[in-house]
């Protein structure tokens, strides 16, 4: 084929500043409408885009050289303004076809979803689970619209906002589980019920909402998986001629920490409560045998149940947790101890007096390459006393995003 890209010289001379028509890098930016607006309502990062889209070239800041950027192609996206998110200038807009993109509708959810759980059943499970993969898909999108619909943010619920994330955080839950330890399909139903809990009950503030989501789960999983609630659960109902009730759910526990040492580690159903208890025990003793700072911690009901919650977000891909409550509730211990169960690193920054931003950026610097150089699995514990900069919170925003 004939090469039409014209040499920057030519480009010039014949007064040609468009975009090329050879082949393009693309360049994607995430969040367009996130910079803060200065003082006279401008946004710097947006118009130094603006300026590309508008010449098609910058200039150096060192000796004002032009820079010519051609081989470029600029593609972003944003969400609609409001809750942090501003407003973009119509000057900077003229320049982009706008694509607006709806939520997905139940067919488009249920569809993706179903392929992927049928590609995980393929993985050696019996042919029974595969039937069930497509109600495990309709049970989860029924809670997901229950909840979206019921659960709304309030001033003292801001954080009730869910996603496509929590689905798919439910569907990869179930998935950790492979299939020579998928003995029977109510384990199935009860490692769903145990996601969906994971997912979208404990973000949950008063027990009203837990009422609620309890009421619905039970609905769910008679409905798409016709199953008995009151038989799956009679082995944890604290009265068993009833029922389990909601409080009783707290004895569900899924983890890969009952067998130390093991490799590899199985995500599995723990049903011995007082083995559980052991276990837990034996890590801090261990723990404390081998740091600095041992944490002489009662391994109570509430302390085991947040550390089996940190494990489970440890072990998924994009595990990130946001510890909420007062002082001294051991918010940080419990970290600490998942952490060691997972045979992961932990690291923190050390606040000074003199700490600058500079020296968080290094820290940050030096988290990533022992992580992703050395290949280390990193937890990075960051509390809210550490927050010297508010800048620092954009960085971690970053980091998540």
């Amino acid at each position: 084929t004939q090469d039409i890209i014209l040499s920057k010289l030519d480009r010039r001379r014949k007064g040609v500043y468009g975009p090329p028509m050879g082949k393009h890098c693309v360049v994607f930016v995430d969040d367009l409408n996130m910079p803060q607006k200065e003082k006279y309502g401008a946004q710097p990062p947006i118009e130094l885009l603006r300026q590309w889209l508008d010449h098609w070239h910058w200039y150096d800041l060192k000796d004002t050289s032009r820079i010519d950027l051609v081989d470029l192609l600029f593609v972003s996206a944003m969400g609609p303004p409001g809750g942090g998110r501003n407003a973009i200038t119509p000057r900077f807009v003229r320049h982009l076809d706008i694509m607006g993109i709806e939520s997905f509708d139940d067919s488009t959810m249920v569809k993706i979803f179903s392929s992927i759980m049928d590609w995980h059943f393929d993985k050696g499970f019996d042919a029974t689970y595969k039937r069930l993969g497509a109600s495990l898909v309709l049970a989860t999108a029924d809670i997901y619209k229950h909840v979206a619909a019921e659960l709304l943010p309030t001033p003292s619920k801001s954080h009730y906002t869910f996603n496509l994330r929590d689905f798919a955080r439910v569907v990869q839950g179930v998935m950790m589980v492979p299939a020579s330890h998928m003995t029977e399909a109510n384990k199935l139903v009860r490692l769903w019920v145990h996601e969906v809990y994971r997912v979208f009950y404990d973000r949950l503030i008063d027990n009203g909402d837990r009422e609620l989501l309890f009421g619905a789960v039970r609905r769910v999983t008679k409905e798409h998986f016709k199953a008995d609630f009151k038989a799956l659960f009679e082995h944890i109902a604290s009265d068993p001629a009833q029922g389990p009730v909601d409080d009783d759910m707290r004895s569900l526990f899924f983890g890969d920490y009952m067998v130390p040492g093991a490799d590899p580690r199985i995500y599995d159903e723990v049903q011995d409560l007082e083995k559980l208890r052991e276990t837990m025990e034996e890590y801090l003793s261990d723990y404390n045998q081998l740091s600095k700072t041992p944490m002489s911690l009662v391994m109570f009901r509430f302390a085991i149940e947040h550390v089996s919650r940190l494990s489970r977000i440890m072990k998924q891909p994009n595990g990130h947790a946001l510890l909420v409550g007062i002082g001294g509730s051991g918010r940080q211990s419990s970290t600490k101890l998942a952490t060691y169960m997972a045979e992961y690193t932990l690291f923190r920054i050390e606040l000074t007096k003199t700490y600058s931003f500079a020296d968080w950026r290094e820290d940050i610097k030096k988290m990533h390459r022992l992580s992703g150089f050395d290949g280390k699995p990193t937890v990075f514990l960051f509390s809210d006393n550490q927050i010297k900069e508010e800048a620092f919170l954009e960085d971690v925003n970053m980091l998540l995003n």
